[in-house]
């Protein structure tokens, strides 16, 4: 009988402390917030590469003057990342503030942490708070602008800003500017819009004759003070050839009328 008592004892004792360690555990969880299944953004340190840890989710790129693409392809996000990356990596302050004339600027959503914007010109690159831009790297800062305005101008991105109303469309002939008619330019909207991007271009060999049509689209961008023009050459072989007067990797983009053999 002693010992059921003492053994009655021993499981109250027991008893009493999990009640006690269960109060506590609660008290502590209330007080310091314990989170339970909670998604935390965690905040960027400006002096830890560990940003270029995170899962990207989409890239945003927006170009002055013509608008914004998103990129949400995996393999392509994780091949800019990369890109960003190397370019960082290579070091190196500016040694002057970024003066380029075309400066494209963007944000990647990551998946465990806050966005980071991007900023990149001929001059330098900057990605959240880090910034290169050495002589020593300024050729890889330049081959990735390069990239991001090649991917920017697409047909699609080109024939909405032919279409927007916001922007002048002209036909430069004989050193003369002339607006281009209604007509003219929904033609031109359809043409370019449902062109076909051309990769290979090495074997090109009309380039160097004069377009069969010239047109000049003036964008409207606030942030550029003087005036915005992208050109738009049309050759009797049914190609286009764009470019950006503002963009100093002189950078072109091809294309081919859809409808053309």
């Amino acid at each position: 009988m002693q010992e059921e008592k003492k053994g009655l004892s021993w499981l109250r004792l027991i008893l009493l402390q999990i009640v006690i360690g269960c109060t506590l555990i609660g008290i502590f969880a209330y007080v310091f917030r314990i989170g339970v299944n909670e998604v935390r953004l965690i905040p960027l340190d400006p002096n830890n590469r560990d940003m270029f840890d995170g899962v990207p989710m989409r890239m945003n790129v927006t170009y002055p003057g013509i608008g914004t693409i998103a990129i949400d392809d995996p393999k392509e996000l994780i091949a800019w990342k990369a890109a960003f990356a190397r370019v960082l990596n290579g070091g190196g302050q500016p040694a002057r503030a970024n003066a380029s004339r075309l400066l494209l600027t963007g944000s990647i959503a990551y998946l465990d942490q806050e966005d980071v914007p991007f900023q990149i010109g001929t001059s330098g690159f900057r990605f959240g708070s880090d910034i290169a831009g050495s002589l020593d790297i300024s050729a890889e800062i330049r081959k990735l602008q390069n990239m991001l305005i090649d991917k920017t101008l697409s047909a699609e991105t080109i024939g909405s800003v032919i279409a927007n109303r916001n922007h002048q469309v002209f036909r430069l002939q004989d050193g003369l500017l002339t607006v281009l008619p209604d007509a003219e330019r929904t033609a031109l909207t359809a043409q370019m819009t449902t062109a076909v991007r051309l990769i290979d271009f090495s074997h090109f060999d009309f380039m160097a004759e004069q377009p069969s049509t010239h047109y000049v689209v003036q964008l409207k961008d606030e942030t550029v003070s003087g005036k915005h023009w992208l050109h738009i050459d049309l050759y009797k072989n049914a190609y286009f050839i764009v470019f950006d007067l503002l963009d100093e990797t002189n950078h072109k983009a091809y294309f081919k009328l859809s409808d053309a053999s």
